[in-house]
């Protein structure tokens, strides 16, 4: 039997910021090449269709699936690119009966909520213990699926769950992706020596003990499930010299959480004389430069930090209690050894006013050691502890726009927060993005991140908003002072 698992094309949809987005998220699917290993095990052919990475439209995609002929197509959604599954699979519906299971964080938090008429199988949670069984039903003929996890329709077209599976406790038990369904050459990543590298990821944990609000813990956890080192060596192993994989991204939510067991897996990699470059992302109360230093032996070029705001009162009310003093030490320790350091900023966080979005934006320009920047609007996604804040209309927050395509971090806004409306905010944010990227400091490691082509429609995208909303203000002035 044949299976195709898809990711359908979505940074389009960032619009003036697309290019930027491809250029930092060229990334292999991890958990769909886990389900394709799955299904080879259990006999299945498989084939993996990433038109994003490939480029590919809504007809040229559907093509290949129908060319493969497949008796089963998989998707995996995320809240901000659901309709792009939705319009896909109906295009697909309208000309076959093919079987069509839908997974991932979308559907693993609304559920039924999520259903829409042409899917055929829901995944809620970790799946990598169920797909197999799914598999072996379908194989047998069988549409009732009485497994735990899984969500469908019987032969009366009711919904039927049998209650949610559990976590994957044994992550060694969960097979190596398949690395072989993908077009291997169409991945890579540029770092910071500005080489454009063959990519790959690698997670070697899952869950997180923070509290962040604008985070999903739900779907991984509070409790941290990691790898034996032994069976993350075996992987690095495979995808390095047999792969020839040149850089990799570590997925883990807190890189750095527990010191000795990367300590330990420094020393692994150096005894076994494996070469790559990496990048991840942790805590800046994480990082000293002894860890740093032992990092960067094995291959370490760039770690990313969750700053999100400089004012103690949003930082409070965000569970991100980390003391700004620690971004600025992590950051010098990152220049001194020459680690690219990546900075994550947000705007419209819950309690946010005009005074705590200055006091952010004022700190990154009065602080040369933080280099590269992100600047996101905050978004109440399904699943955060945020979007039921807004949902109670706690701390100013309150939803305007529940059109989930619209759910993306830069040029959307979907919340009032205090008095400040969804369009006052995209402003603030193309102002403060003109003010953190004109940084004298900043401009060179963004265009080296970025390139200087990538840059220009978000520059100019910024710049246009701002001359408009000058415009419009003289010309309100213009016409006050008239009818005076």
């Amino acid at each position: 039997m044949k299976l195709s698992l898809v990711i359908p094309a979505y940074t389009v949809d960032y619009g003036a910021f697309a290019g930027v987005a491809s250029s930092i998220l060229p990334l292999p699917p991890l958990n769909i090449c886990i389900l394709g290993a799955l299904a080879k095990h259990e006999g299945w052919d498989v084939q993996v269709i990433d038109a994003e990475i490939e480029k590919l439209n809504d007809d040229q995609l559907i093509e290949r699936i129908f060319e493969f002929k497949s008796d089963i197509v998989g998707f995996t959604a995320t809240t901000p690119f659901f309709h792009n599954i939705e319009r896909i699979t109906k295009k697909i519906k309208e000309r076959s009966k093919m079987f069509i299971i839908v997974g991932g964080p979308h559907v693993s938090i609304f559920k039924e909520k999520s259903f829409l008429q042409h899917f055929d199988c829901l995944f809620i949670g970790e799946s990598e213990e169920v797909f197999p069984l799914f598999l072996q039903h379908f194989a047998s003929n069988k549409r009732e699926f009485n497994i735990k996890g899984i969500m469908y329709r019987n032969y009366e077209n009711t919904i039927v769950y049998h209650g949610d599976t559990s976590f994957v406790e044994d992550l060694n038990s969960i097979p190596f992706p398949d690395h072989t369904l993908l077009k291997r050459d169409l991945y890579k990543m540029s770092t910071p020596d500005g080489v454009k590298k063959l990519c790959s990821m690698i997670q070697m944990s899952r869950g997180c003990p923070y509290q962040c609000v604008y985070c999903a813990n739900a779907l991984y956890g509070k409790k941290i499930r990691r790898r034996g080192l032994d069976n993350v060596i075996e992987e690095l192993i495979i995808i390095i010299k047999n792969r020839g994989i040149e850089h990799i991204y570590f997925s883990d939510d807190t890189l750095t959480y527990d010191r000795g067991y990367m300590l330990a897996l420094c020393d692994k990699i150096e005894e076994l004389n494996l070469k790559f470059t990496f990048e991840g992302h942790t805590r800046a109360d994480l990082w000293d430069e002894h860890l740093a230093k032992r990092l960067q032996a094995i291959g370490l070029v760039r770690i990313s930090f969750g700053l999100e705001s400089a004012d103690p009162r949003i930082k409070k009310i965000i569970n991100k209690n980390i003391p700004l003093e620690k971004y600025i030490e992590a950051s010098k320790i990152n220049n001194k050894l020459g680690i690219e350091t990546m900075t994550s900023v947000m705007l419209g966080l819950p309690g946010e006013n005009r005074e705590s979005i200055k006091t952010t934006v004022d700190f990154l320009c009065k602080t040369p050691e933080i280099k590269n920047v992100t600047y996101g609007i905050a978004i109440p996604y399904p699943g955060t502890e945020m979007l039921k804040m807004a949902e109670r209309n706690e701390y100013g927050l309150k939803i305007l726009d529940k059109d989930f395509s619209k759910y993306h971090r830069y040029g959307y806004s979907v919340m009032q927060v205090g008095d400040i409306s969804p369009k006052e905010m995209i402003v603030l944010q193309q102002k403060g993005l003109i003010r953190i990227y004109l940084c004298w400091w900043r401009l060179l490691p963004m265009l080296k991140l970025h390139g200087f082509f990538r840059l220009l429609p978000p520059a100019f995208y910024a710049i246009k908003a701002i001359f408009s909303q000058v415009y419009k203000r003289s010309k309100n002035k213009v016409k006050h002072s008239a009818a005076q």
